[in-house]
């Protein structure tokens, strides 16, 4: 079972990874004047991330942990929603969206450090649950950001912090993996 749930988990952060990779390598690229365009582009990056972990949950067994992914998945899909359909106040939504985003990665690589790769026996698990809280500090800045009042410096700064979280990704795919079968 300890198998099948980190090989589920190698999935997901290999997906989420590419996406957020991309995502942030765009957000640190595109000039200014695109500004509008890539904030439609990150309600649609909500969209999918909240359509996927729905996905997840109809194939869970449905623990309480599922039930609240579920529910944070609801959000996301509205929160999508509203990125695309609302012209103010973006950026205060926007902060809100990523920095909660980056908290509950941040919550969720950490309980995945301590409960699989602690019990599996990996050496840097500590290194992935450093990682993780640095996510969650990164969320916390991002829900208290400086950068409302220059939008372009606020996309570039969660560009980075996107980039930084793929990294953090792909960092622990090659920590935890490959996974032994026995």
């Amino acid at each position: 079972m300890l198998i099948d749930a980190l090989e589920k988990i190698k999935q997901q952060t290999i997906i989420s990874s590419i996406v957020m990779m991309i995502l942030g390598l765009l957000m640190l690229m595109i000039p200014e004047k695109y500004d509008g365009t890539l904030i439609n582009l990150l309600g649609y990056v909500v969209l999918l991330f909240g359509a996927v972990m729905v996905w997840n949950f109809i194939e869970s067994h449905k623990k309480l942990s599922d039930w609240i992914l579920f529910i944070i998945a609801l959000l996301l899909l509205l929160l999508g929603i509203f990125v695309l359909l609302s012209g103010d106040n973006i950026l205060k939504v926007l902060s809100v969206l990523f920095g909660i985003l980056l908290i509950v990665d941040g919550v969720h690589s950490a309980a995945h450090a301590w409960m699989y790769a602690r019990r599996s026996g990996r050496k840097l698990w500590g290194l992935l649950l450093g990682i993780a809280l640095l996510l969650v500090l990164l969320g916390i800045m991002i829900l208290n950001n400086p950068w409302w009042h220059v939008p372009h410096s606020f996309l570039k700064a969660i560009g980075g912090i996107i980039l930084f979280a793929s990294v953090a990704g792909l960092i622990r795919l090659i920590l935890v993996w490959p996974v032994r079968k026995a």
